[in-house]
């Protein structure tokens, strides 16, 4: 009678390091081999198909956003800083979890690798914020990394939906949208969250034994709200900004005369401080010599824009790779 295998913690944790996507070939275990191999199978297979595409996140909201529960969500995506329609967060890489199948007729252990692709992962963000009753509302996501400053009028994007079958079961149904009247609509929701809140945040604070429960981010909903114009002023229990204590914009390099918060160029000697927006904006040329100080990362940006408007223009690639 042959003798059972005994699977211990260490041998699913070194089965489970696999998923590194390290080469089959350095592993003696033949159920790490196993694994390994799926492992590559099923890369390939979400390369071949494009399923792996990153996911764009985009949060109205002036507070985080977090996914409790589960190794997939690591990311906080940022909170929307003030002043600005959005804080965008991209999910580029495919997550790998494992499932533990036992042993085979041949004693083999075998742990199969669970992919969770960017779509999948930014659809649990639509499911919390957006789909479920009492979603707050404010958040909007896009198949793809494009800069969601670069969209214009009748620009569609495809967003990933949580979806049940007949059985139960969970897929993720992509649905075709136009990309300005879906941000308009999550920030509609968002708005009308706010303004629950901030009813309830009021009552609250009426009432001696439960003003304790308007926190900081009433606060931020307030102030939000005002900007927004769904209130006239703010309420009581918000401290209202002092300038004081508001950090100042750094002096132009150029000449030293202070900008205003948020320029894209110095009044005054006409240097530009952020040069990715001064060339969305048509202020400079592609190749101008305040391009010499641009990052890798913003090249990419520059460089997509500027494909974005040849491609517009009807210009040929040839055209379009030579500038």
């Amino acid at each position: 009678m042959g003798s059972t295998l005994v699977i211990t913690p260490e041998m699913q944790r070194a089965n489970a390091e696999v998923l590194l996507g390290r080469d089959p070939g350095r592993y003696r275990d033949p159920g790490q081999r196993w694994t390994a191999k799926r492992y590559a199978e099923i890369l390939r297979l979400l390369k071949q198909t494009d399923a792996d595409k990153p996911v764009t996140i985009l949060n109205l909201n002036p507070f985080p956003l977090k996914i409790n529960g589960g190794v997939f969500f690591p990311d906080e995506v940022p909170a929307c800083p003030a002043g600005r329609p959005y804080a965008a967060h991209v999910i580029r890489e495919t997550r790998w979890g494992h499932k533990d199948l036992g042993c085979d007729a041949q004693n083999m252990m075998q742990m199969e690798p669970v992919p969770a692709i960017p779509l999948v992962l930014a659809a649990e963000y639509i499911r919390e914020y957006v789909q479920q009753d009492g979603g707050f509302g404010g958040v909007l996501c896009y198949v793809g990394d494009r800069d969601p400053a670069s969209f214009r009028k009748g620009d569609a994007i495809r967003i990933p939906e949580v979806a049940y079958n007949e059985l139960g079961e969970f897929y993720v149904d992509v649905h075709e949208r136009d990309f300005q009247q879906t941000l308009e609509a999550v920030r509609q929701k968002r708005n009308a969250t706010i303004l629950r809140r901030l009813q309830s945040a009021n009552s609250w604070y009426e009432n001696d034994s439960q003003r304790m429960n308007v926190n900081d981010t009433h606060r931020e909903m307030a102030r939000l709200a005002l900007a927004e114009g769904l209130i006239p002023e703010l309420p009581r229990w918000v401290m209202q900004a002092n300038p004081l204590l508001e950090k100042q914009p750094e002096p132009c390099p150029s000449c030293m005369a202070t900008p205003k918060s948020g320029a894209i160029l110095c009044l005054n000697c006409h240097h530009i401080f952020d040069v990715v927006a001064a060339y969305r904006h048509a202020r400079i040329a592609y190749g101008a010599v305040e391009m010499d100080r641009l990052t890798a990362e913003e090249w990419k940006t520059v460089n997509r824009i500027k494909a974005e408007r040849d491609k517009a223009k009807g210009l040929p690639r040839t055209e379009r790779q030579n500038g």
